[in-house]
């Protein structure tokens, strides 16, 4: 195995630094590549390889095989991408071993820090687009803690005890590598956390993701981003973190998929083949939709004198024919052709088993990817139960992301907890809450509660918790709110008005199997009703 080449100058393999920023640029450079062809296909502005035209075109065709290649782009990775991320739904956080769920330090954190704008905008986007996003946690913002970093400017090891972040000052002309490290003990502790910073005078050398043309030159390329060599260790600004010590964490987090790739990512090969085929049917559609006419025979070049139009003085015998003219277009065009002449006509192209195959393949993508095929295609029409079926693949895949970006999320925002002064903040356990993706009908939805906890299956509590999605303040809130209600209740029973009635009657439109279901189970006051009726 070859040795590796620092990019520090005067760095020996004696520096464990040197090495994993070396090690962790060439590898985020090699990654980058593949980041600008999933922002292109995330983007919509994809296009099939210049290799599809056909060789030898007309240049006035050109503009039109161009247009063609604009036009061919069905953008599916946005649908694949999107469909998964936008039903992940933050809802809050909670204490693991406080019962009564009223803790909210971490909620008012979240909200200080703008988390929700942070994972909405940012960072569970990036993770579903490029199968990883980062955020630092740090002074710098007020009291705004949490920054989020793209895939375009950050990069993380396997281990999480590494990650660098590239920087470009444009005013000093100098690039920017800041290594962030933790060092572990011989039980594999952290002891330290700290950052180094590399820099060298360049012009930046990372192409600007905004900038389509250089995403575009850069893909066409084909050669992954190299640091090279040239850097230099800056003295005096190293730091350390002791927030993200106190949290055994670097401050930089990263939100990734399962196995570290876009959620398209797999599938780039079928979506190539449907731009292709879209592509194919636009050239078709645009070159043979409209019949083309020829004329068989030999056509004379020159009026003779038998020519209706040199016995009429409009030619003269000998003269050029001009049959743009003779043959002009028209609804009352009558055109007189020679003897022996005949016109001849192709048909329309049929395009419809080029689109059947277009349709299929979605559908293949679809089956492959676990997406619906009524998320990537408007026409699939079925039953209710079927389509909450064919969602449970989806229903998972999000389960499976909340679960992963969970951890992440509670790290974040314990660190600013952490830094903002809350010192126990950092042995607090709590887990993050996210809305229920069912998508169920409110009724549906309110029937299966009130059965789950008529029954005794489940506390108020926990249906509020877990099936309706409710934060602990929602929780608290409610209970206020319950309060509230009672006392009203109660004083208006003095007054001869409404009271409490010792049974709740089954939600409006239950069907008689699902009251028959609560018959004779336990009670609660909720329901209020007249004296007059009672």
């Amino acid at each position: 195995m070859a040795e590796l080449q620092l990019i520090i100058d005067g760095a020996t393999s004696e520096d464990d630094d040197a090495y994993v920023i070396t090690s962790l640029a060439q590898e985020w450079g090699s990654r980058l590549l593949e980041i600008a062809e999933l922002k292109l296909f995330k983007d919509g502005k994809e296009m099939v390889d210049k290799s599809s035209v056909p060789q030898g075109v007309d240049p006035n065709s050109a503009p039109v095989y161009r247009l063609m290649r604009q036009l061919g782009v069905v953008n599916l990775a946005r649908r694949i991408s999107e469909s998964v991320t936008d039903r992940q739904q933050p809802n809050g956080f909670r204490k693991v071993e406080d019962s009564s769920l009223k803790d909210t330090d971490a909620d008012k954190m979240a909200k200080q820090c703008g988390l929700s704008f942070i994972l909405r905008r940012h960072l569970l986007p990036d993770k579903g687009d490029y199968g990883c996003s980062f955020a630092i946690v740090g002074k710098g913002r007020g009291n705004h803690y949490i920054k989020a970093l793209s895939p375009w400017e950050a990069w993380m090891s396997d281990n999480d005890d590494s990650a660098i972040i590239y920087s470009y000052d444009d005013k000093e002309g100098v690039e920017k590598l800041t290594l962030f490290r933790i060092e572990r003990d011989d039980d594999g502790y952290a002891k330290r956390v700290y950052s180094r910073v590399a820099s060298r005078e360049s012009y930046k050398t990372v192409i600007n993701p905004s900038n389509d043309t250089e995403l575009s030159d850069f893909i066409n390329d084909g050669k992954v981003w190299s640091p090279g060599t040239n850097w230099q260790w800056d003295s005096g600004k190293d730091d350390e973190y002791d927030y993200a010590l106190a949290c055994e964490s670097l401050p930089i987090v990263r939100l990734s998929t399962v196995d570290g790739q876009g959620l398209y990512e797999p599938y780039l090969p079928m979506l190539k083949r449907i731009d292709r085929e879209v592509f194919d049917r636009l050239c078709i559609t645009m070159m043979q939709a409209f019949r083309q006419r020829a004329i068989r025979g030999e056509l004379p070049q020159t009026y003779t004198e038998e020519d209706i139009d040199v016995i009429n003085g409009l030619a003269e015998a000998g003269d050029p024919i001009d049959y743009s003219k003779r043959f002009a277009m028209g609804p009352a065009a009558l055109w007189q052709l020679p003897e022996g002449i005949e016109i001849w006509e192709s048909q329309t192209t049929d395009t419809s088993g080029l689109q059947n195959i277009i349709a299929s393949d979605v559908k293949q993508i679809a089956a492959v990817s676990g997406i619906p095929l009524d998320i990537l295609s408007p026409d699939v029409q079925g039953s209710a139960n079927g389509a909450e079926l064919k969602r449970e693949t989806l229903k998972f895949k999000v389960q499976t992301m909340n679960e992963l970006d969970a951890e992440a999320i509670v790290r974040m925002i314990r660190m600013a907890m952490v830094l903002d002064g809350s010192k126990a903040a950092s042995e607090t356990e709590f887990e993050m809450v996210w809305k229920p993706m069912d998508t169920t009908s409110s009724l549906e939805q309110a029937q299966a509660c009130q059965l789950l906890y008529q029954s005794g299956l489940m506390a108020r509590r926990t249906v509020l918790t877990h099936r309706m999605g409710f934060t602990a303040q929602d929780v608290a809130e409610d209970d206020m709110n319950r309060l509230a209600d009672q006392f009203n209740t109660t004083s208006q029973s003095s007054n001869g008005g409404a009271k409490m009635a010792a049974a709740v009657e089954p939600a409006t439109g239950w069907d008689e199997d699902t009251k028959s279901a609560v018959d004779g189970l336990p009670t609660v006051e909720a329901e209020l009703v007249d004296d007059e009726e009672s």
